[in-house]
């Protein structure tokens, strides 16, 4: 079995190659525009969404058959044309010119894969099953996404930004940890919950972290 590193991956100009105009490439291509990829389709043909994703200027898109010389240049690649052959040939010439690239006809030929997300704001929640199966890991995911409700949107900006005020006013990483620590002991999170939570200013921020510290 293939042992998948978890990992979140910064795209924001990175570019990225879509092989295919169907609906997983169409939806492989919006979730790289959400992310803020500079995104080539090259396929034939395309369905809606990667019309709409063109016209709203988020992709090039390459009116052509692939070949496997587009993959160079590029540092992610998806190949998700409905060929399987075809993904097979473009996922091997994608390793030649040192790219990433995800299979989806065939997960197992591919660098890397894509588990199921839920988010809330910056929480970011996934589940995968390694390839095994998909439709699994989105069940599961769904199940989260009625257990975690908004509150938690709320918290993790609210630890954004002490995370952010810890490092501008403390400079041992082990004091940083300490503090963080103790900050997640806090009861924020309830507070959020019963609506009695009352955002912090930058100077009570600062108020809690001199105090906390010497302790």
């Amino acid at each position: 079995m293939t042992e998948y590193m978890p990992i979140m991956l910064d795209v924001s100009g990175m570019e990225v190659l879509v092989i295919g105009g169907g609906k997983i490439a169409g939806r492989k291509a919006g979730q790289l525009a959400a992310a803020g990829a500079v995104i080539t389709v090259v396929s034939p043909e395309a369905g809606e969404e990667i019309r709409k994703l063109e016209k709203a200027g988020k992709l090039r898109w390459v009116v052509r058959e692939a070949s496997e010389e587009d993959p160079e240049g590029f540092r992610l690649v998806y190949a998700a044309s409905g060929d399987e052959a075809l993904n097979e040939r473009l996922a091997e010439a994608a390793r030649r010119f040192g790219a990433f690239v995800n299979v989806s006809s065939r997960a197992e030929s591919g660098d890397f894969i894509h588990p199921a997300v839920m988010r809330r704001g910056r929480l970011v929640v996934a589940a995968s099953t390694s390839g095994a199966g998909p439709a699994a890991a989105s069940a599961l995911i769904r199940e989260l996404d009625e257990r975690f409700g908004d509150e938690y949107e709320t918290y993790a900006e609210f630890l954004f930004f002490m995370r952010r005020q810890v490092r501008e006013l403390v400079d041992d990483p082990e004091i940083r940890h300490r503090l963080m620590r103790k900050l997640s002991e806090k009861d924020i999170l309830d507070q959020i919950r019963k609506e009695t939570f009352v955002p912090w200013s930058e100077a009570a921020a600062a108020a809690w972290i001199a105090k906390e510290r010497e302790e």
